[in-house]
C-alpha cells in the first residue's frame, strides 16, 4: 500500500482568498498547472483546517471544466449528518449549483475538514461523482460530521475542484491537497 497516494496538487491559504481551485490546469491556485486526468482512475481530495472570515459560511464545492467552476444546476447529493449536540439527520438535494457542507464561523476553534474521493472525472462520457466525509466545528464550536455522496449530472470530463464559501466571504486559512490513487 505504500506509495499508493501520489500528490498531484496542493495549496495552503496564507492570506484570505475567495476560493481555491485544485487541478484545473493553469487556473489552479497552486500555479502547478495540475489537472485531474486519466493518469489515475480515482483522486482523493483532502481539506484540513479551513477557516472563514464570515460567520455562518457553508463550505461549497464545484467541479471545474477546462479550469472554470461549473455553476450550472447539475449537482445532486444524499448525506447523513451526525451531530454531537443533537440527533442525526438525512439530507438530500437535487439540481443544486454545488455540493454543500456544514456552516463554519469565525469563532476560535471553528474549522472545516474533508476527505473526498473523486470518480469518473476524466471520463467525458460519464457523470463525475464523489463520496465524502467531513468534520466541522461550527459557529458555536458544536461538532458535527457529514457523510455521503454526490453526482454532477453532466456527461463530460471534469479537470478540477473549486472550493468556496456560501456567503461570498473569504477562506482565511486551510490546506487543500489533491492525490491520485495509484492504479
Amino acid at each position: 500500500m505504500a506509495g499508493s497516494l501520489i500528490k498531484v496538487d496542493e495549496f495552503t491559504v496564507s492570506s484570505a482568498v475567495a476560493s481555491v481551485i485544485l487541478g484545473g490546469g493553469s487556473s489552479g491556485s497552486s500555479g502547478l498547472n495540475a489537472s485531474i486526468d486519466s493518469t489515475y482512475d480515482v483522486y482523493q481530495l483532502i481539506i484540513s483546517g479551513l477557516e472563514a472570515d464570515t460567520n455562518q459560511s457553508a463550505v461549497k464545492i464545484r467541479v471545474t471544466k477546462s479550469g472554470t467552476a461549473d455553476s450550472t444546476s447539475n449537482y445532486d447529493e444524499a448525506t447523513k449528518q451526525f451531530k454531537a449536540y443533537n440527533t442525526f439527520t438525512n439530507d438530500s438535494d437535487t439540481n443544486a449549483t454545488s455540493w454543500g457542507f456544514n456552516t463554519i464561523g469565525t469563532t476560535s476553534g471553528s474549522a472545516f475538514n474533508l476527505t473526498a474521493y473523486l470518480f469518473n472525472f476524466a471520463n467525458a462520457s460519464e457523470f463525475s461523482f464523489v463520496t465524502f466525509e467531513n468534520a466541522t466545528a461550527d459557529t458555536t464550536t458544536d461538532f458535527r460530521g457529514k457523510q455521503g455522496g454526490g453526482v454532477h449530472t453532466v456527461a463530460s470530463a471534469s479537470d478540477g475542484i473549486n472550493v468556496f464559501l456560501s456567503t461570498g466571504g473569504n477562506i482565511d486559512s486551510g490546506t487543500f491537497s489533491l492525490y491520485g490513487l495509484n492504479k
